[in-house]
């Protein structure tokens, strides 16, 4: 039998089943929605086709109590320090970039928690704040990237809210900003504003669904950060240390 994992989500839901020598054998997203049980259900149902699902199942994130299903929910920042040791085998800091919230964590060389800080107070420099400009410029999330690679130049964003941000960045196109220079500038904001959660000591692993989607962010990490890695899949390893921790 198979376990499963999931990371319910402000805005995705990430599922990861497990065999019995902690192999992860598949991955699975969804959009949360309105719905936590929907979505949690719409990784089940993806499953069970092909695994024999063993209950309950393990789940962390915000809605992490909201299944239909028999379940054990999980600290998602355990949950994620588990993986991300059981990976790497050291002490590092981990900046994970979600759709709602930033969380930086320290962990020790025992894979323990050591400190942990998060940015609540405002959507700037997650995946909402990426959405969000998208929207205004008219173009994909998807297409960043390749903007991006184009630019010629860095453009400073310095507003720490995503209305000011926006209306910023409305400004530089006024001012025949290109756009390639201005989404390099969107990157660069959002490694910045990471980076000011806490001073960044150890070794460095970036983890989120912002990181797997739009890699320019992850260049952007290393090029500050020579020591540091984002492993693929980095978005499931949260739902992956669910399962972890359940041993």
């Amino acid at each position: 039998m198979y376990r499963l994992g999931i990371d319910l989500g402000s805005s995705y839901t990430k599922g990861v089943v497990v065999d019995e020598n902690d192999l992860v054998c598949g991955y699975f997203c969804v959009k949360t929605g309105y719905n936590f049980p929907t979505a949690a259900k719409k990784i089940i149902d993806n499953f069970t086709p092909d695994f024999e699902i063993k209950y309950p199942v393990y789940t962390c994130g915000y809605g992490r109590e909201q299944l239909d299903v028999p379940f054990i929910p999980n600290s998602e920042i355990i949950a994620l320090s588990k993986a991300v040791f059981k990976k790497y085998e050291r002490k590092c800091s981990i900046i994970d970039i979600g759709g709602q919230d930033t969380k930086y964590i320290k962990i020790n060389d025992l894979g323990q928690v050591d400190k942990f800080k998060m940015n609540r107070k405002c959507a700037a420099g997650t995946g909402s704040f990426l959405e969000e400009i998208a929207f205004r410029l008219d173009i994909a999330p998807s297409e960043f990237t390749r903007f991006a690679e184009q630019a010629t130049e860095e453009v400073r964003i310095n507003s720490f809210c995503t209305v000011f941000a926006i209306s910023e960045i409305i400004g530089l196109i006024k001012n025949g900003i290109s756009l390639p220079n201005i989404i390099i500038g969107i990157y660069n904001s959002i490694v910045v504003r990471c980076i000011e959660l806490s001073p960044l000591e150890d070794y460095l692993v970036i983890t989120g669904g912002l990181p797997d989607t739009h890699p320019m962010i992850v260049k952007l990490f290393k090029k500050a950060f020579i020591n540091s890695d984002s492993p693929e899949h980095s978005q499931f390893l949260a739902a992956y240390g669910c399962v972890l921790l359940n041993r």
